[in-house]
């Protein structure tokens, strides 16, 4: 189905919901709830839809435009938190930071995480996994020489001059004008269901568009085609994941059958389980029995234990076996590195090791790890840069 499923968000999950269903840019079907429980009435035609795009109050989210934003969406989110950080006076430890490039220029937004979490709960509960968590302001039109405005019964939404907002009335209406204000605005765009065109904008002329329903609808379908652009909240730890539920709404028959051969094979494989976990034991047995007429002297010895023990004697330190051990378990703990080569000279029982890594801090946590487990990791030759990798040698010996 080509639809788009619109939330409209209230300041909390407990607060009420609107949505639209929205197919070829028009309103296919409207609904409201009296909070985020009541979406479980559309899960199924969610599950269907192209795409879910969830929208914050504006109230809630603080916006910078930033004219000359870092090319890198890494480096860009970096410089965008610690600026807003700085003029919101928040710990940076509990803001969640959003951002997009529009028009050549860079739009960076700003969320409570304590307020994300409980959206991300909510759309959980009720089986939802929106693609986009944004705010309202944040989906109107940009231009750099346009002002746009959504009046609604007790708030204003609005954008223009880099600027953006949500806020109730009458403040909403001073902050409207202070935008108009801006030398480089010439134009002025309002939606409104009718009552607000006495407004003043600073003397500017405005454009009214009458706004029939739900009046955020009408300007959020200004930019359905340009979801790429906006800033979107559900990256990094809240990036979109899927939810089961809501899939299995959508095919409840297929689901229930495809349950129920789940709990078919689950029944078998737990009987498999059950006879294979009885051959181990009897091999164990056995495999105890073979040991103890081997080694007479080691009865009550675990038989691998024993035979490890042996293999590792060595009046110098640990043998091959044992040095492989530790650099294996060392190699867990450290970070992304891949082993291209690894020799080992038995003469010095002494691994060379040709490793690829994508930070310098990963190779330090490596030799540590080693250090810790009494190994020495000494490097050959320097570090180098090779595409997106660094390359390095390690001698590996026991202390």
């Amino acid at each position: 189905m080509s639809e788009t499923l619109i939330l409209i968000l209230g300041h909390e999950p407990e607060a009420p919901v609107r949505w639209a269903f929205v197919k070829d840019a028009e309103i296919a079907t409207t609904g409201a709830g009296g909070s985020a429980a009541d979406l479980h009435a559309i899960t199924e035609r969610a599950a269907a839809a192209r795409m879910c795009i969830a929208v914050l109050p504006g109230e809630q989210v603080a916006m910078r435009a930033i004219p000359s934003p870092p090319k890198n969406a890494a480096k860009f989110r970096a410089a965008a938190a610690y600026l807003l950080e700085d003029e919101l006076a928040e710990n940076l430890d509990t803001l969640h930071i959003a951002t997009a490039y529009r028009d050549g220029a860079g739009q960076a937004l700003a969320v409570k995480k304590s307020i994300v979490d409980n959206w991300q709960d909510a759309f959980a509960e009720a089986g939802l996994t929106p693609d986009i968590l944004t705010a309202d302001f944040s989906l109107l039109p940009v231009s750099p020489d346009t002002a746009f405005f959504v009046f609604e019964s007790l708030r204003i939404v609005g954008v223009g001059g880099g600027e953006g907002f949500a806020a109730e009335r009458p403040l909403a209406d001073a902050l409207a004008k202070s935008i108009s204000t801006n030398d480089q605005i010439t134009r002025i765009v309002a939606y409104s269901d009718g009552g607000d065109e006495a407004l003043d904008f600073a003397g500017k002329e405005a454009e009214w568009r009458r706004a029939d329903g739900p009046v955020s609808l009408f300007a959020i379908l200004e930019k359905i085609t340009e979801q790429d652009r906006i800033p979107n909240f559900l990256h990094g730890a809240y990036r979109r994941k899927m939810n089961w539920r809501g899939a299995v709404g959508a095919w409840r028959r297929t689901g229930a059958f495809a349950a129920a051969c789940l709990v078919a094979l689950v029944a078998v494989t737990i009987a498999d389980g059950v006879r294979s976990t009885r051959l181990a034991a009897a091999f164990e047995d056995k495999a105890a029995e073979v040991h103890l007429a081997a080694f007479p002297d080691a009865s009550g010895v675990e038989p691998v234990a024993h035979a490890r023990q042996i293999l590792s004697t060595q009046a110098e330190g640990p043998a091959f076996l044992q040095l492989s051990a530790e650099f294996a378990r060392s190699l867990e703990n450290a970070g992304d590195i891949q082993v291209d080569r690894l020799r080992y000279n038995a003469a010095r029982n002494e691994f060379s090791a040709n490793l690829r890594f994508g930070d310098i801090n990963d190779l330090e946590a490596f030799k540590k790890a080693l250090a810790a487990r009494g190994v020495i990791a000494t490097e050959s030759g320097d570090v180098r840069r090779s595409g997106g990798h660094y390359i390095g040698e390690l001698q590996v010996t026991a202390s």
